[in-house]
């Protein structure tokens, strides 16, 4: 693959991923990538770093960690302005569930001679869209704004949007899903791996309830035909093979 300049957003992971950094730089050079580092320091940051190689003009920009800075670095090149970069991806992390999907090896320099020998594909994305928000015991709004009560019984409002906007590759959750992995702790993940992912659920399950879901199909009116309606534990939106 053709590239004058390159951007690497990389999760440290607490130092893991630094180890072969110049094996992987070498390769890079090696095929003529002009390429710049980027190192993530908090939550967030590789969203940031992503969106400012994206209006820097990089030509690429590979995230190197897993499937969360991949999301992170996703979503930094879609806020972008102008036109976006191309994104690639060294596995750094724990699951490494999109590079398992499209067939990268682990190895970082493996990934690196990979990518380099790669050929630019155009990939289907999904994004969540917050359209409105209803929050118990309060009193209902319309489509755009709802009232909230704080503690001392004043009246808030929340204005929803639909910028709201987060892209996905692999999956979108709410309810068990979203909990779980929300409350998964980053150091013990690192220590342990995937079961990390189970003793957030030994936590999160016994707080779980049912909440009011309703599948529309696009089209039909203002918010479209009601396909299905009830309660759910949890939604999944899937646009890879495998879960979980």
């Amino acid at each position: 693959m053709h590239c004058k300049k390159a951007c690497l957003v990389i999760n440290p992971r607490a130092g893991e991923n630094l180890a072969k950094i110049a094996d992987v730089i070498a390769v890079l050079s090696a095929a003529g990538w002009d390429t710049s580092i980027r190192i993530k320091e908090y939550g967030g940051h590789s969203m940031e770093l992503a969106t400012e190689a994206a209006e820097e003009g990089y030509d690429f920009v590979i995230a190197y960690g897993g499937d969360g800075t991949l999301n992170q670095v996703v979503n930094g090149v879609m806020n972008a302005k102008g036109q976006h970069s191309i994104v690639g991806l060294i596995p750094g992390g724990t699951a490494n569930v999109w590079a398992g999907e499209i067939g990268i090896p682990n190895d970082p320099v493996k990934a690196a001679l990979t990518l380099v020998g790669s050929e630019t594909r155009k990939v289907d994305i999904g994004h969540a869209e917050v359209q409105s928000l209803t929050f118990p015991d309060t009193t209902t709004g319309d489509q755009n704004q709802q009232q909230t009560t704080d503690k001392q019984g004043r009246k808030q409002k929340v204005k929803a949007t639909s910028k709201a906007k987060h892209h996905f590759l692999l999956m979108a959750g709410l309810g068990i899903d979203a909990s779980i992995m929300s409350g998964v702790s980053k150091p013990l993940k690192y220590k342990i791996g995937p079961l990390a992912v189970g003793v957030s659920a030994v936590k999160k399950l016994p707080e779980q309830h049912p909440f009011p879901v309703e599948i529309r199909a696009t089209g039909g009116g203002r918010y479209g035909e009601v396909l299905w309606q009830g309660e759910a534990l949890q939604v999944i939106i899937g646009n890879t093979r495998r879960y979980a």
